[in-house]
Formats: structure tokens, C-alpha cells, sequence
């Protein structure tokens, strides 16, 4: 598999009165780089019961799926009813040439991302999450990571 550069970092946005997002321009050079004329995949993820959404190109989420149907120790049933989940939580989308997309209405429903709100795009390895900032700052009041893990990852 040929190495890709990863996505990180973050930055706030707000989501324009058309539901578009703008992508960063770190973010938009990966995807003309590395995937160029792509869709990308817009899926609902939650964490710590609160919804977000997770960006990904076309060809990361055959990745995806293709991982999914050669897990181990899982039935044909539960392989068919992850890949079901996976597939109705998530739409293709295109992105303009401005760096441009349009959330799926019924994904920034279930996010609680709409027109005009305060919005984070983070960076994270192989996509890039969208929280609505409410959100978010409710996420990171109840996630925690450990400090040992962290001091050990800088030290």
C-alpha cells in the first residue's frame, strides 16, 4: 500500500447558509495530491454518545469496507449488518474546485450540524472530523486521555 500524507491539525469554520463546508487549504492539498477527482465519503460516527462526522476520501472508505468484510471471528450476519450501518450512516459527496462541499441534510441532522453554526474540522490520520463546536466542547468535557500516554508519546 503506497504511503499517503495524513491529515491533522484543525481549524474553525462555520458552516456556510448553503450547509457548505470549506475545506483548509492543508486539508484540500492531500486531497488534490493524493486523491485527486475523488469524491469524498461524509459518514456519522458518535464518541462518548455525541454525534460527529467523519470525512474521507472515496478511496479511503473502499479501504474501509473492504476491512470490514475480511474481519476475523465475525458471522457473514454481523460482517452484513456492520457493512449495512456503515453504508446508511454515510453519503458521497463532491468537492468543487474551491475546496467546497455541501453536507447531506439528513447527516447534519444527525450531527446537529447546520447552516451558520461554529464548526470544527479536525484532523485525525486518515480523515477529518466535522463537530459542531457545542459539541465538541461537550466531547472534551467528558473524554479524557491519560497524561502518562501523553507524556510518554513527547518524552
Amino acid at each position: 500500500m503506497e504511503m499517503r500524507e495524513k491529515f491533522y491539525g484543525n481549524k474553525a469554520i462555520t458552516i456556510d447558509s448553503g450547509g457548505r463546508v470549506k475545506l483548509p487549504s492543508r486539508f484540500l492539498k492531500i486531497f488534490e495530491r493524493d486523491f485527486y477527482g475523488e469524491d469524498i465519503v461524509i459518514a456519522y460516527r458518535e464518541s462518548e454518545g455525541i454525534g460527529y462526522l467523519v470525512i474521507v476520501p472515496e478511496k479511503r472508505w473502499l479501504e474501509i469496507l473492504e476491512k470490514v468484510n475480511n474481519l476475523e471471528g465475525k458471522s457473514a450476519v454481523e460482517v452484513e449488518r456492520l457493512r449495512r450501518m456503515l453504508n446508511r450512516n454515510s453519503d458521497f459527496v463532491s468537492v468543487d474546485k474551491q475546496g467546497r462541499f455541501v453536507v447531506p441534510r439528513r447527516l447534519s441532522l444527525m450531527a446537529g450540524i447546520n447552516a451558520g453554526d461554529d464548526a470544527y474540522l479536525i484532523g485525525n490520520g486518515n480523515g477529518i472530523e466535522l463537530w459542531n463546536a457545542g459539541k465538541f466542547e461537550e466531547y472534551e468535557g467528558k473524554a479524557s486521555v491519560d497524561d502518562e500516554l501523553i507524556a510518554s508519546i513527547f518524552n
